[in-house]
């Protein structure tokens, strides 16, 4: 389903974080980031246009919420009355902390939607590094590993989640040792011509990387964030095996 990553950026407690929607090649597009109203709430966020929510927001306070969907291998038995998971961050992102993003998803009946990984980003500053947290929903109860070092990577697949494991050995190999911008969008365009069903950058028959979305925010004092987002559409293959082309951008400004 995706791959996401969070550096941070150099010792400002800014953070950038890259996510990959891949999806069926029979979905309607996504609509690009924009400020939009959740709620109370807005924040720069792109839009499902079938179920009206996200896989990425940030708000103004520069908390950003990332989805991925979470491929168990067996499958748990589908929810009754399943809700969509891209509602699950326009009912979380009013919140301005770490704490009380993961403090409100534990009040949501969870029992409603597929399994499903949520990656919680906090903004620091000068003194203290960006905050990263991540919480899986495995149909039964809510893992949260509240404190993860970045840089960082979170990857899933429609094939079930431990067949996308070498994303990580690549992740390493790219970012770990590099973390700056460049290397992180090297990473995400990356294809193996050999195995395009498992790449960053995915294709196979029925589905694959449709878009590649930038969240940068860096800190201002005394004001709001500077929040930044590159949306990149990723065009049509002509084969399954083919690694996308190069891509086309458009930018959205917070």
């Amino acid at each position: 389903m995706c791959t996401v990553s969070v550096i941070s950026l150099e010792s400002s407690g800014g953070y950038r974080l890259v996510t990959n929607r891949d999806e069926q090649r029979s979905r309607p597009e996504g609509e690009p980031p924009a400020w939009r109203r959740f709620g109370s709430v807005s924040a720069l966020a792109p839009l499902d246009p079938l179920s009206g929510g996200t896989w990425v927001a940030t708000n103004s306070a520069g908390l950003s919420l990332c989805l991925l969907n979470g491929n168990l291998e067996p499958a748990p038995p589908p929810p009754t009355r399943p809700r969509s998971r891209g509602l699950i961050i326009p009912a979380l992102i009013d919140a301005t902390t770490l704490d009380d993003a993961t403090a409100a998803l534990a009040t949501i009946h969870l029992d409603r939607f597929a399994p499903f990984r949520l990656v919680i980003i906090q903004m620091g500053d000068h003194r203290a590094a960006p905050r990263v947290a991540d919480a899986f929903w495995n149909g039964r109860g809510l893992e949260l590993t509240n404190a993860r070092a970045l840089p960082a990577c979170f990857v899933s697949s429609g094939l079930g989640d431990s067949r996308v494991t070498p994303r990580f050995q690549l992740f390493d190999s790219i970012v770990r040792s590099l973390p700056i911008p460049e290397s992180q969008d090297a990473f995400h365009r990356h294809a193996w011509p050999d195995r395009p069903e498992i790449s960053v950058c995915m294709s196979r028959a029925d589905a694959r990387t449709v878009s590649i979305t930038a969240v940068t925010v860096e800190p201002v004092a005394g004001a709001n964030p500077r929040i930044e987002s590159v949306h990149h559409l990723t065009p049509t293959a002509s084969s399954p095996a083919e690694a996308p082309p190069a891509l086309a951008a458009a930018r959205r400004f917070g």
